[in-house]
């Protein structure tokens, strides 16, 4: 028998929570807006951790309010270990992150300062997986948010990790009644339905 696998995932306004905290840490360099955009693009793209550390500001049209992400920094589908095809998603569908708006205040730091990565790293040219996942749980621990887990089981702001962003996205879409589980699927870009049916059937309302 197979063990149930918990997902985690925050609510709407957990998300904002998370963003608050960005603004309030005593960092010893001033890293507030960079990580309220972490937080932002994971949730309203549903990237992965290894999609979302790569992105360079060539990759949005604001003007437009897309992004393309490219096929290279998508993840490999698990079953051939081909990659998918370059996929252009809308900038904050729903209109709750304020995407496009935040990312126009971001871009102009991040060119005064030289920066093409969105996420620029002092070891190397954009920060690593972990030191998202550090951002992560910092900034959950700091605002006090423990993300909810499928078994209903209590959870502790120490299990933050960024792929329940992913999560956190899926369930978003699924609370609107006009959600079909295909636009789920197109949004995080699973190869296959039955990837989504199987992973977010927890979420679904019927």
């Amino acid at each position: 028998m197979s063990e149930t696998v918990v997902h985690r995932h925050f609510t709407l306004a957990q998300i904002d929570d998370l963003r608050d905290a960005a603004h309030s840490r005593d960092a010893r360099y001033d890293s507030s807006l960079r990580d309220e955009v972490y937080v932002v693009l994971s949730t309203d793209l549903g990237t992965r951790v290894g999609e979302t550390v790569p992105l360079t500001h060539q990759m949005f049209d604001l003007e437009n309010g897309e992004v393309t992400l490219p096929a290279g920094i998508q993840k490999d589908y698990p079953v051939d270990g081909k990659s998918p095809k370059a996929a252009t998603l809308r900038l904050d569908p729903y209109g709750h992150f304020g995407t496009v708006r935040l990312l126009r205040v971001y871009f102009k730091e991040l060119e005064d300062d030289g920066h093409d990565y969105l996420f620029p790293s002092r070891q190397s040219d954009h920060m690593s997986t972990e030191a998202a996942r550090d951002i992560v749980r910092r900034l959950a621990v700091e605002a006090d948010v423990s993300p909810r887990r499928t078994d209903g089981q209590p959870a502790d702001p120490s299990e933050a990790h960024p792929h329940a962003f992913r999560h956190s996205l899926a369930n978003y879409m699924l609370a609107d009644e006009s959600t079909r589980l295909v636009d789920v699927r197109n949004r995080l870009r699973h190869r296959s339905i039955t990837t989504t049916e199987r992973v977010y059937e927890h979420f679904q309302r019927r």
